[in-house]
């Protein structure tokens, strides 16, 4: 996913943060938050977008992966089981 240039067309996103946050980001002005937000956006759109080319390659259905994952579930709590049992 290529980064469009500064300067290009801007869209406002609009956030609600808990009470908690919005003080620190008050007392620390400093930082630039709207960029660490859009880094934070980026890295996330990025990883959604990798998901996103990896299913439309797979020919693994949406019932075989949920298979798969109570399978691997099913796996890891045996094994956990017996870790902790030992």
């Amino acid at each position: 996913m290529k980064r469009k240039p500064i300067g290009g067309a801007r869209s406002k996103v609009v956030i609600d943060v808990p009470v908690e946050l919005d003080l620190i980001l008050k007392r620390h002005r400093e930082i630039p938050w709207a960029r660490v937000a859009e880094q934070a956006l980026w890295q996330y759109a990025r990883q959604v977008a990798l998901a996103d080319r990896l299913v439309s390659r797979s020919a693994l259905t949406e019932t075989a992966a949920k298979d798969l994952a109570r399978s691997v579930k099913v796996g890891l709590r045996r094994r956990y089981a017996k870790a902790s049992s030992a």
